[in-house]
């Protein structure tokens, strides 16, 4: 690397994906068109429990492959988390990149991110999604999830992993205890944020791993995050419940909506202050140096 030559990690977590992993791969090296830029790629994999062959002998652009496997699968959260924290004991500057391994996080967008990025560095890079290829289910379940967290945070967390940053932002975020909870949220705690409109495209291979349980625990995460939040906007709801009640001839069931408020409030604490900085070194099974 020159030193004109700037340094681009790109961060994919997996898990068992590694036939849409391959296929990601070339995409990535197909859309690599900035010469200034050296590219890395750093794979976590998230104790897969499917053999991996990656033919990539093709791949001529980026400059190395290094396969992270964790020693047990703990979500693709605490593997971004993971993955962070060693770029960040690298101590090597350069821009971030952050997406999934399935091919919803379409890789054409790779240039649009970093060119965000160079033209403010101060924000963080995050993919809006404006529109989305699930069933119709599942796109009615997310929104449901992005407006009940909106209400009970006060923020539309309506971006998910895929993003870009520098190491400004790491050194902001590498060290929370939050991360381990959820990314975006992280990011939406701490660092400013710039919001670009990319659609989520298909996965390339195999199903969703979204579920119901998937969503309402996610929304879970990300409430415990914002437990501030969360406590003055639901004591702020019980208070106006009472108060209606008072003064109109209704039964709200008063006495149900306070035990919610207690069980969910605890619950909530319960999380954020249960979660630590996992020892990420003890997280790692071993390095690959694919190439």
């Amino acid at each position: 690397m020159n030193k004109n030559q700037k340094k681009c990690f790109i961060l994919i977590p997996t898990f068992n994906d590694w036939v849409s992993l391959e296929i990601l791969l070339k995409k990535i090296e197909d859309n690599i068109k900035d010469e200034q830029r050296v590219y890395e790629i750093l794979i976590i994999d998230d104790a897969s429990t499917i053999d991996h062959d990656l033919k990539i002998s093709e791949i001529k652009k980026i400059k190395k492959i290094d396969i992270i496997r964790l020693r047990k699968n703990s979500g693709s959260q605490i593997a971004i988390a993971t993955g962070l924290n060693f770029i960040n004991k690298e101590k090597e500057s350069g821009a971030i990149l952050i997406l999934d391994s399935d091919g919803e996080d379409d890789p054409n967008s790779l240039e649009t991110f970093l060119s965000h990025l160079d033209e403010d560095a101060t924000k963080v890079v995050v993919a809006e999604r404006k529109k989305r290829k699930e069933n119709i289910f599942l796109r009615i379940l997310n929104i449901i999830r992005l407006y009940f967290t909106f209400a009970f945070t006060g923020k539309m967390i309506d971006f998910g992993n895929f993003s870009c940053l520098n190491n400004k932002h790491l050194e902001q975020i590498f060290n929370k205890k939050e991360l381990n909870l959820s990314y975006s949220g992280t990011i939406q705690k701490f660092l400013p944020i710039k919001k670009i409109p990319i659609e989520k495209q298909v996965r390339y291979s195999g199903k969703s791993k979204v579920s119901i349980i998937f969503l309402i625990l996610y929304s879970i995460q990300i409430l415990s995050i914002f437990s501030a939040n969360f406590f003055i906007r639901t004591t702020m709801f019980l208070t106006f419940l009472i108060f209606f009640q008072y003064f109109s001839d209704l039964n709200l069931y008063i006495e149900l909506a306070v035990i919610l408020y207690l069980i969910s409030n605890l619950l909530i604490l319960k999380i954020f202050f249960s979660v630590r900085n996992n020892d990420f070194l003890q997280l790692i099974e071993k390095i690959n140096k694919v190439k």
